[in-house]
């Protein structure tokens, strides 16, 4: 018996499956690598914040972010978001075209 041609179908079979698992991770690696980026951001939005910038000048620092500041009488909470482009075939099926990662800090009101 030929035993190589068992062996090619096995690997052939196999193959699309090991590429499928090899994409998926490096998609959830930029989902936590934003998310990270994001969490770095949020700490100089605060510190900005704090410092009495105006809205618009912290939104006009970081163009490619969508910035949400909701406040009441307490608290204000900052939200830091941005899209992930999925490039897994079959993954994006499941977590769309692309993902959205979030970041909230909430902080008192002085």
């Amino acid at each position: 018996m030929n035993r190589k041609g068992q062996a090619l179908v096995e690997f052939v079979l196999i193959l699309p499956i090991f590429i499928f698992i090899l994409f998926a991770i490096v998609d959830f690696g930029m989902i936590l690598n934003m998310k990270s980026e994001l969490e770095n951001t949020s700490v100089d939005i605060v510190n900005r914040f704090k410092n009495s910038d105006s809205l618009e000048s912290i939104k006009s620092f970081y163009p490619d972010l969508s910035i949400n500041f909701t406040s009441d009488d307490e608290y204000t909470v900052i939200t830091i978001s941005k899209d992930v482009d999925i490039m897994t075939p079959g993954l994006n099926l499941v977590l769309g075209e692309s993902h959205m990662v979030t970041v909230e800090r909430t902080i008192p009101n002085v």
